[in-house]
């Protein structure tokens, strides 16, 4: 396979260099549109598929909302974090269970470990619940789990009587 390395598809070779946050083809042309006003997004996703069919970066499968890429092609897992989508390396030889006793049928070509964390900044954050607070009503006091303050109380029918309740 061959490809003419314009100075758009360059500036993506660069950016992935080194690169530890497994962005998206969105993020690379968010990055990079700057500098090259012309480049388009079909141009990143050209250009990631080479480097993929090249074996120079790897797909990886964490995101159902965006493929992501990881310029690290040595064997290592990830971790992901639930709440920021972070992603994270992790270099450790992690022992699995030899996964052809479970499938003996099959030729495993791949074996990684995807982890789902809460990472130390979102850990530390007040809401864990990935967006959902509490709401304690002032008339009957039952909680409330919701994203958004409810309108009445679930209980009692109460209109307007919801607060957020914290421990």
């Amino acid at each position: 396979m061959k490809i003419k390395w314009t100075p758009q598809r360059l500036a993506i070779l660069k950016y992935l260099d080194g690169n530890k946050e497994h962005p998206s083809a969105e993020d690379i042309y968010a990055a990079l549109s700057k500098d090259f006003p012309t480049m388009s997004v079909a141009t990143v996703y050209n250009v990631l598929e080479f480097l993929k069919k090249t074996g120079k970066i790897k797909e990886i499968h964490i995101d159902p909302e965006k493929r992501r890429f990881d310029p690290d092609i040595t064997t290592h897992h990830h971790a992901i974090c639930v709440k920021c989508k972070k992603v994270f390396d992790i270099f450790s030889d992690i022992k699995l269970p030899e996964l052809s006793t479970y499938i003996p049928d099959f030729q495993i070509l791949d074996a990684r470990l995807k982890i789902y964390v809460l990472c130390p900044q979102c850990k530390n954050k007040e809401d864990l619940r990935l967006g959902f607070k509490e709401y304690k009503c002032t008339n009957c006091g039952a909680i409330r789990t919701a994203k958004h303050k409810p309108q009445k109380c679930p209980s009692c029918g109460s209109r307007g009587s919801l607060e957020e309740f914290k421990h």
